[in-house]
């Protein structure tokens, strides 16, 4: 009788063992899903609650889309909130977005487009400098057979007059994005923003909120001139310097940046004969593409420095299609490029 009980006991004792276990595991179950739905809820911004099913196709590899929509928020943190991927119906395309304003604004395959928009993303064409390798340094000049035979055939389907053949994307970009992100729509709103300083003995016009890092790249500037021979005959020679400017980019329907007061063109009084634009170059040379870089305008590279390092990049830097007076204010190239820039 005494070994029976014994026996009992011991069998009880395994059968709680086996009850405690299968308690844990639901507990740790049920904790991981309470879990789950605290971090969709921490996720949330405001409007809604992510389905369970979005957060689990949230693709695990940081995509391109991933990557750029990150650096636009790390660029502009005052403007735009943290990137997330949003889905928010079981039909509906996931895609990764960020809000402006309150206003959310998706990565449509490059074309930062608002949810209302979406649906017509074939219609314009990718933000191309989100996808733009900037160099650091200039890289060595060079003209390739494919760049001369395309090249070729584009100035030879202008004199003749014939439609050149269509682009793989339409020519239009959009303009939610830009517009939302400096509050500027019109010529009123645009002008409204902007402001006048002095940049290197020349009155500039340009966006406020950008107008102190100009004034912290004109020290710079200033620094270098007085043991640089080369800069201080540069700053010497300046004819132009102009900022804002409400109109579109030549031969195209795409509003320039310098309509938003964020983009700074830099001429001297006499080019010398150098090319510095290539639209203007095109006019006498049907060549323009080909051009070296020993006959185009570079203003000095510790000019080019200076303003890269606030998150300016140089026109200089597009070969083909080169713009070397042109200074443009996007910090999320230099983000995506793996290139520091200052943040005061």
């Amino acid at each position: 009788m005494l070994r029976l009980s014994g026996f009992y006991l011991i069998r009880k004792k395994k059968i709680g063992f086996i009850i405690f276990i299968l308690i844990m595991v639901l507990f740790y179950t049920g904790f991981t899903h309470q879990r789950t739905f605290i971090s969709i809820y921490a996720a949330n911004t405001g409007d809604e609650l992510y389905e369970p099913a979005s957060v689990q196709e949230r693709p695990e590899a940081p995509s391109s889309a991933e990557r750029i929509m990150r650096a636009l928020s790390a660029a502009y943190p005052d403007r735009i909130g943290p990137a997330e991927f949003r889905k928010l119906y079981e039909d509906e395309q996931g895609d990764w977005a960020f809000r402006i304003d309150g206003r959310w604004f998706y990565y449509a395959e490059g074309r930062l487009l608002p949810r209302e928009a979406r649906s017509r993303a074939a219609e314009y064409r990718r933000h191309w400098h989100l996808y733009f390798n900037y160099p650091v340094e200039l890289p060595c000049w060079e003209s390739t057979a494919a760049q001369r035979e395309a090249f070729t055939r584009l100035m030879e389907e202008r004199r003749s007059n014939r439609e050149p053949q269509a682009p793989a994307q339409p020519a239009r970009r959009p303009q939610y994005f830009h517009e939302a992100l400096f509050g500027i729509s019109n010529r009123n709103q645009a002008w409204a923003q902007q402001v006048q300083i002095q940049f290197l003995g020349h009155p500039l016009t340009i966006h406020s909120r950008i107008a102190h890092k100009v004034s912290l790249i004109e020290e710079i500037i200033m620094d270098e001139s007085k043991t640089n021979p080369a800069v201080r005959q540069w700053k010497n020679s300046l004819g132009t310097v102009a900022g804002w400017s409400w109109r579109n980019i030549s031969s195209s329907g795409n509003r320039s940046l310098h309509s938003y007061g964020i983009a700074i063109d830099l001429l001297p009084r006499n080019l010398g004969g150098l090319a510095t634009y290539w639209a203007w170059t095109s006019r006498y040379n049907s060549q323009w593409w080909n051009i070296p870089f020993s006959q185009r305008y570079h203003p000095p590279v510790e000019v080019i420095r200076a303003f890269e390092s606030f998150g300016f990049f140089w026109g200089g830097k597009w070969l083909n299609h080169f713009d070397t007076m042109h200074f443009e204010y996007r910090p999320e190239v230099f983000i995506l490029n793996n290139i520091p820039i200052r943040r005061y």
